[in-house]
């Protein structure tokens, strides 16, 4: 039987046990000194009651086509919108009177109608989102 000769080259393999130990142990550390999920900040969200109707004078409307309506008559675009709201809650503060009823198609994107919603916000106009309620079964 030949035995294999000795060589004085260092040993090529690393011990890898000892350094999964370390990792766990170090996860296990961080663990238990972080404060992570023991706080828990409990933010009450406001609630709005549902209501069947607005009370708001102005109705801004976008269809599928991208066509803007103000109170049922044409608007070029949202900037135009934004300075006819401006004229029209000129002056106002009470909520019922810059109460602006937005109304656009559910398959709209927010992307799609962000500029109209930017709009009725830079006039002042408080936005009532007008929406189909779903129907109730017995």
């Amino acid at each position: 039987m030949k035995m294999p000769k000795k060589t004085n080259e260092p040993v090529k393999e690393t011990q890898m046990v000892s350094l999964a130990d370390i990792a766990f142990l170090i996860i296990f550390f961080f663990m238990l000194t972080s404060s992570f999920m023991r706080d828990k900040i409990s933010v009450p969200l406001p609630t709005v009651p549902e209501m069947s109707k607005t009370v708001g004078t102005h109705a801004v409307t976008l269809d599928l086509q991208k066509r803007l309506f103000l109170d049922g008559e044409p608007v070029e675009d949202a900037k135009a919108l934004e300075s006819r709201l401006k004229g029209m809650l000129e002056g106002k503060t009470e909520p019922r009177d810059i109460e602006i009823r937005f109304k656009c198609d559910k398959q709209m994107k927010f992307k799609e109608y962000k500029g109209v919603y930017e709009a009725i916000s830079n006039a002042g106009g408080l936005i009532a989102i007008m929406h189909e309620m779903p129907q109730k079964t017995n």
